[in-house]
């Protein structure tokens, strides 16, 4: 499959690269807490990356869902404490919905957005009622974009009936359990929120190709400068063949990522090929995080040496929207409601 990027977006992922890479080393994570880095948050803005998928009209280069994936894969890499998944992903689709003036302050740098996709919350008439967990870097967001009845909605977090409970993820990013019983806009109908949340999903799988493939780079470096019995840890062959089977499993999340991101780009539904893409960022997520720490043998458990981070952000997205047991039921629901269409609607 050839899912060749055009000029602009080849020259996006340049720039997006620069910028994350210039700003983000390892040293910059030991003088983090974890909180949203404002200062990196309004280069984004500056250079135009916040707003990259989006429309002119709110603001953006209107370079599409591409970009915006092409965007979060480089922030994968750096592991940079941003709300840039749940936020671009909330912009797109209020961007959808004509909410010109909301999405223009997000593409400026001025706040983010949450997201969540999950049934959590029920849908009444102008209010909605439950419980969504975890929505990371709610605090600090000033709506939330969700799905409830089978609809997709946006929650001013500002107004009463509002709780958030302040919660840790896996890898240390800030998250919060929102109970909410307030007033909701419906800003997208059954179709815009189906695709709501496989833009999630694509853009979670997005951000794992990132976070994987640098993991994977950063220790197939380490194996040819460590040596043992006087040569490289990269020439002995159990090590190679389990870097080879890291590389494997980043191609197939690669393909299938790609796979859906340029079907949502193109306005076509991606219900079984984001869940497959999903399905493998959980898989290479959980293998490839491992494969780092072992071939990183005894400095893989060592706080002070990056590789960590990438292990910890690998677990927290592998599950980060239900994991490879959900996401293979929800390939099989689809299947065998579409039997004999090729899996098609």
């Amino acid at each position: 499959m050839d899912f060749a990027y055009s000029d602009d977006h080849r020259q996006l992922a340049e720039l997006a690269r620069r910028v994350f890479r210039d700003h983000v080393g390892d040293d910059y994570h030991a003088r983090q807490s974890g909180e949203v880095d404002g200062e990196l948050w309004g280069i984004l803005a500056e250079t135009g990356l916040l707003g990259a998928g989006l429309s002119e009209a709110s603001g953006g280069s209107g370079l599409g869902f591409i970009a915006t994936c092409l965007v979060l894969k480089e922030l994968g890499a750096v592991l940079a404490p941003l709300p840039l998944l749940p936020a671009a992903v909330a912009a797109m689709a209020l961007d959808d919905a004509g909410h010109r003036e909301a999405v223009a302050h997000f593409v400026a740098g001025r706040g983010w957005f949450g997201a969540a996709a999950d049934p959590g919350l029920q849908l009444r008439g102008a209010r909605v009622r439950g419980e969504l967990k975890p929505v990371p870097f709610a605090r600090g967001a000033s709506q939330v974009v969700a799905v409830a009845g089978g609809k997709l909605v946006a929650i001013d977090l500002g107004q009463p009936g509002i709780e958030l409970r302040d919660q840790r993820m896996t890898n240390g990013l800030p998250a919060c359990t929102l109970a909410v019983a307030a007033r909701a806009r419906v800003v997208g109908d059954g179709d815009a929120a189906n695709r709501f949340r496989q833009r999630l999903q694509v853009a979670t799988a997005m951000l794992q190709l990132g976070v994987v493939e640098e993991a994977l780079a950063r220790t197939a470096a380490f194996t040819v400068e460590r040596s043992q019995f006087g040569q490289p840890l990269a020439r002995f062959q159990a090590v190679s063949q389990r870097a080879a089977d890291g590389y494997i499993d980043i191609e197939a999340l690669r393909a299938t990522a790609e796979s859906a991101m340029w079907r949502l780009h193109a306005g076509l539904d991606a219900t079984l090929e984001a869940a497959t893409a999903l399905w493998w960022a959980a898989q290479a997520g959980h293998r490839v995080g491992h494969t780092a720490q072992h071939l990183h043998g005894g400095i893989g458990a060592d706080v002070e040496y990056p590789i960590h981070r990438y292990f910890l952000w690998a677990k927290q997205l592998e599950f980060s929207q239900g994991g490879a047991a959900h996401s293979a039921g929800a390939m099989g629901d689809h299947l065998a409601a579409h039997a004999g269409s090729g899996g098609r609607k």
